[in-house]
């Protein structure tokens, strides 16, 4: 006869307890099971490291300055998209042109001055604002021949445009935005933006900040322990979010960012510290010295790592940051201008097509040809019908390759209609995208730098943005931008044929 004997362990809560100092405390009858789960989990093996307890550090902030010609946008106020997109006549809105020209024009009434010549009526105005060209003076245009016209300056009041007005930055033939700006007597090139948000790694510095003539004051803090979904939580009783769990992504093999990322997270998340900085917008920071003391009384200098950086200006220190101020949520018009262009290979040309123009989309689908007579031999025998070359449809701008001042450019021409019997001339580019102001009208009025025209095509847009400054002032004005296509704008040009028209039977 056998007997069992089952052995049963089991921990109860001892409800006479009523400390529960005791419960948070985790006691340990044990300490040898204690050192024995320790070294099962490798921490016997740890590094006898310490802990930052406080941090001091040395931050100064250089100003970034205006842009030159436009003293008024200011990088510390003014949003830096709108410093950089902004374009003569930005001020002169719709609401402002039809208010200043009724307001000016009654002035101008009574001081027995007649605004009657068609050529300072509204025009041109967007959609929807268009019903309105034609039913009044112009402020725009009374302010630019005041001087002509004899109209005092106090008529316009407080709705006359800045002075100076902003400087285009606008590189029609690149169809990017250029700039210089300049922090201490360094300057900071902006080259090739295309329009849209514009941070710190958007500019490059020609030089590294210089050294400060006396050293900035010292602040003294102390710094936390770094936060973010789904971190490792160092203490007990802390419970973390379910929601994100950053060991439960698989590494991707053909992206080993990915891997170190997890790696890092998963191993020593918990052992990263931060700081917060004061720091300006409109500014360049500068760290000039971090030093931290330990749980151990030590102090150590912190120094940035030479070969690798998150936040890096090209040309800069990686002590330094530019800090802009930039619009975060702007509010976006609808499009005024909207152009795609494209090289089509077959015709050997590039394709720019206006397919919005002030507020309003224009027809770029050709009208069929009509069916020409078939010319039959009498005799009955195969005739031939003359077809001639595809038509190109409107607002379609032909884009040829010359050499302007020993540069290959792809230069604006003129398309041809032949179908009639003279030569019709189609109609010249109206949008400000496909414009040169620096052309006066005269031939080339616009060229593209080859390069700037990828082989999928590109699309250029124009509207108007409402943005705050820092102070809280309304900031409006004209952005341009450009975006890459699918597919390239193409026509399949056939030149002229006879095509051979079977017998009537």
């Amino acid at each position: 006869m056998a007997l069992i004997f089952d052995a049963m362990h089991r921990l109860e809560a001892d409800a006479f307890q009523t400390d529960l100092a005791r419960g948070f405390t985790a006691e340990v009858a044990d300490p040898a099971w204690l050192l024995g789960r320790q070294w099962q989990l490798g921490e016997h093996a740890g590094e006898d490291a310490s802990s930052p307890v406080r941090l001091t550090y040395r931050a100064r902030l250089t100003g970034i300055d205006p842009v030159a010609g436009q003293p008024h946008l200011d990088p510390r106020t003014t949003p830096a998209e709108a410093i950089v997109e902004s374009e003569p006549g930005d001020s002169w809105t719709p609401g402002r042109r039809i208010t200043v020209g009724r307001a000016v024009a009654e002035q101008a009434d009574a001081a027995g001055i007649a605004l009657d010549e068609d050529s300072l009526l509204l025009s041109g105005l967007p959609a929807p604002y268009d019903l309105l060209d034609g039913t009044g003076p112009d402020g725009r245009v009374l302010w630019a021949r005041r001087a002509e016209l004899g109209l005092d300056e106090n008529w316009f009041g407080d709705l006359r445009p800045p002075d100076p007005e902003p400087v285009d930055l606008w590189d029609p033939a690149e169809l990017t935005y250029e700039a210089e700006f300049s922090a201490g007597g360094v300057t900071l090139a902006l080259e090739r933006h295309d329009g849209g948000d514009l941070d710190w790694y958007s500019v490059d510095a020609n030089t590294p900040m210089p050294p400060p003539a006396t050293p900035a004051p010292a602040t003294e803090l102390f710094p936390g322990r770094v936060r973010y979904p789904g971190a490792p939580l160092p203490r007990w009783w802390e419970i973390e979010d379910a929601k994100v769990d950053i060991g439960g992504y698989p590494p991707d093999r053909s992206h080993l960012a990915t891997l170190l990322l997890i790696d890092l997270i998963v191993n020593q998340s918990d052992d990263w510290f931060g700081f917060p900085v004061d720091a300006v917008a409109g500014h360049v920071l500068t760290l000039d010295e971090v030093v931290v003391q330990d749980s151990f009384g030590e102090s150590w200098s912190l120094d940035p790592p030479k070969d690798w950086s998150m936040f890096t200006t090209h040309g800069l220190d990686s002590r330094s940051l530019v800090v802009w101020a930039t619009a975060a949520t702007p509010l976006a018009g609808p499009l005024l201008d909207e152009v795609v262009i494209g090289i089509d290979e077959d015709a050997n040309l590039v394709w720019a097509v206006e397919q919005r123009i002030h507020g309003r989309g224009v027809p770029t689908e050709a009208d069929p040809p009509a069916e020409p007579p078939a010319r039959i031999d009498a005799s009955g025998r195969a005739g031939f019908a003359y077809r001639p070359m595809t038509r190109v449809p409107p607002r379609w701008h032909p884009y040829v390759i010359e050499s302007v001042n020993g540069r290959r450019r792809f230069v604006q021409g003129r398309a041809v209609d032949l179908s009639g019997p003279a030569a019709v001339l189609m109609p010249e580019a109206e949008s400000d995208l496909l414009i040169d102001p620096a052309s006066g009208g005269v031939h080339p009025t616009h060229q593209l730098e080859p390069a700037a025209v990828p082989s999928e095509g590109l699309r250029v847009e124009r509207r108007a943005m409402l943005a705050r400054a820092t102070d809280g002032s309304p900031v409006l004005w004209t952005q341009r931008r450009r975006q890459p296509l699918q597919t390239p704008p193409g026509l399949r040009l056939r030149f002229d044929v006879m095509e051979p028209v079977p017998p009537t039977p």
